[in-house]
């Protein structure tokens, strides 16, 4: 026998076998936002629940603002150009269109009996659970995207944020250009005389800027992440209300997920957890320091007179009644009425749930004790 051949074999063998235990997956992320970013922060805490769960067969690296804008990210992961992506369901009516419904419906936070702050956080919540669990149409959307859904997140409550214009009554909307991030707050500056524009949040400090907006319907933490402060020059809080929850963080190429064994899909959607908690909860605690800080850079922070205060809660009431209807004529949501009549009841759950959250640890074992842990990585988008 040649002992020198047999152990060269055996060797060779132990190689390929050690090889094979620490090949790794690698997984680019595309997102559109800055790298700073609540959304950037997310994506890296994203990529180290991912590693970390998969016990180093998984790794992930974020592409900020340069593999896939906003826009094109969906069509981006469908193709297979990101293996991840920030999807926003708003920019893709035609193809997210239940999905889509429930975003429209995040009108119901201003309309909360008992708010707290803490709303967004609950719609998250709400968001996924009807998604993963009671919206077969939802999942089926992404799917027909070669997509596979693992997360969401939400913005906190909308304001406006204008330059040179100031807005506190109902006759200060007549006539103004304000950017609205989807068909919802279209509705909203039609109601009241003003003019919604559809832009990319990416596109707002250029609109503001030269003269295009008057103001844009976007959340606080939106200063920071675009430098809006450098062009905003006031702010009227909680006009429109509402918040942004057209989100699916970290949606996965369905190739890429059907090629993975179940424990990499499970660290995927414990990842999903970890995004989704860290997107909502970024926002959240962001929003008041972005108020402090437009109060110190000299921007005027403004409050809505009584009458447009009461006319955007009645706003809101009268568009959560047509919007059902709305979306079942024109987009096809044949359970339109359904969903909503079951997501309220969801929603009120979760403003339990989130109310003795502190930390964003707590907020992501949350969703994923909640909903997450229950999907089953063998067969979910299978």
């Amino acid at each position: 026998m040649n002992y020198f051949k047999t152990s060269s074999a055996i060797a060779a063998v132990a190689m390929g076998m050690a090889s094979a235990a620490t090949a790794q997956e690698s997984l680019n992320f595309a997102y559109g936002y800055p790298e700073s970013s609540a959304i950037g922060i997310a994506v890296a805490d994203y990529k180290s629940a991912v590693e970390e769960r998969s016990e180093g067969s998984l790794s992930v690296t974020g592409f900020p603002m340069s593999l896939l804008s906003l826009s094109e990210t969906s069509p981006g992961v469908r193709d297979g150009l990101a293996d991840v992506g920030f999807v926003l369901t708003p920019y893709l009516p035609a193809e997210y269109s239940t999905n889509l419904f429930l975003h429209e419906l995040n009108l119901l936070i201003t309309l909360a009996e008992n708010p707290t702050g803490k709303e967004p956080l609950a719609y998250t919540g709400a968001m996924l659970e009807y998604t993963f669990n009671d919206c077969p149409e939802c999942l089926a959307e992404y799917q027909a995207q070669n997509q596979v859904y693992t997360g969401g997140g939400v913005t906190p409550l909308y304001n406006l944020l204008c330059k040179d214009v100031q807005i506190t009554s109902i006759e200060d909307l007549a006539g103004k250009r304000l950017r609205a991030g989807g068909a919802g707050f279209v509705r909203f500056a039609e109601k009241f005389g003003a003019q919604g524009v559809r832009l990319p949040v990416n596109e707002v400090y250029e609109g503001l800027d030269q003269g295009i907006l008057d103001c844009a319907m976007n959340s606080a933490p939106e200063l920071t992440n675009y430098n809006l402060h450098e062009v905003v020059t006031d702010i009227t809080l909680a006009v429109p209300g509402g918040a942004f929850a057209g989100v699916a963080s970290a949606n996965v190429n369905a190739d890429r997920w059907k090629a993975m064994t179940d424990a990499q899909r499970e660290a995927l959607l414990w990842g999903g957890a970890q995004i989704t908690a860290s997107t909502t909860w970024g926002f959240y605690t962001d929003d008041a320091v972005a108020i402090q800080n437009a109060k110190d850079k000299g921007i005027n922070i403004l409050e809505a007179d009584a009458e447009l205060a009461a006319a955007v809660k009645e706003f809101a009431r009268e568009d959560l009644n047509i919007v059902s209807d709305l979306f079942r004529d024109t987009y096809g949501v044949e359970r339109a009425t359904e969903i909503r009549d079951e997501f309220q009841p969801i929603l009120e759950k979760w403003y339990g749930l989130v109310a003795d959250v502190e930390t964003k640890e707590q907020l992501q074992q949350l969703y994923w004790d909640e909903v997450i842990s229950k999907v089953d990585p063998a067969s979910y988008a299978q």
